[in-house]
């Protein structure tokens, strides 16, 4: 996702990279393009001063001259995405949305907004239309993970065992929180057999969920979530 996000960053931040940094206010009030050339020097300029208050300010400013740009909404969702605002991310994406349908990345904000507010279901509604428009693994991943805490155990078991039989998941790699605190690497494969594991023990079989949780440990050795859900699945 990072770096999905820093890749877009870039290419938005290119279309005010013509534009000089020493701009006057226009003196007529009806010249669009003085006045987006101004607020545009202003957001390169906060954009260079890391100054995330004034780059969000000057986006709004350029969204009253172009209300329906949505390279500028973009910009405006990732500046609160990199502050956590979650519900402002959902909402300016939301209006994304309005504009541009298929906006893959206002799709993936909108999805891990959702998420981090709590409303799974909507988070999991639009990984599964971003799914179909960019057949990601990762993105597939979280499809799985959700249909998992809302309890459609049988639909993301079938998204895991989809995922078991993409060539691309030896190349990916995820992060798990540890007893310290810290994050841990482990690879996709593990992951999912751990989140089958997950969905055989929600469904009443503990045997099957210790054999694919060793099978977990397996693929990543040391695995701290699948140790502990293999402990707790003996109890």
């Amino acid at each position: 996702m990072k770096r999905i996000l820093l890749i877009l960053v870039f290419a938005i931040c290119g279309m005010f990279n013509n534009l000089s940094y020493a701009q006057e206010a226009p003196a007529d009030t009806t010249d669009t393009d003085g006045f987006f050339n101004l607020y545009a020097g202003i957001y390169n300029l906060s954009t260079q001063f890391s100054d995330p208050a004034v780059t969000r300010m000057a986006l709004y400013h350029l969204l009253m001259v172009a209300p329906n740009k949505t390279g500028i909404l973009d910009s405006l969702a990732l500046n609160y995405y990199d502050n956590q605002k979650w519900i402002s991310v959902a909402l300016v994406s939301k209006e994304n949305l309005k504009i541009n349908p298929d906006n893959e990345l206002a799709l993936e904000l909108s999805a891990v907004a959702y998420e981090n507010l709590g409303i799974k279901d909507q988070a999991l509604a639009q990984y599964e239309t971003l799914f179909l428009k960019n057949d990601n693994t990762a993105t597939l991943y979280r499809v799985a993970f959700l249909q998992f805490e809302l309890k459609r155990y049988k639909e993301s078991l079938a998204s895991a065992e989809i995922l078991l039989n993409r060539s691309d998941i030896a190349e990916q790699n995820l992060y798990f929180p540890k007893a310290d605190k810290t994050q841990q690497q482990v690879t996709m494969k593990a992951a999912l057999l751990n989140l089958k594991g997950l969905i055989a023990k929600s469904e009443g079989d503990v045997t099957k969920a210790k054999e694919l949780y060793l099978e977990a440990l397996k693929a990543s050795p040391g695995f701290e979530v699948a140790q502990k859900n293999l402990s707790d699945a003996g109890k």
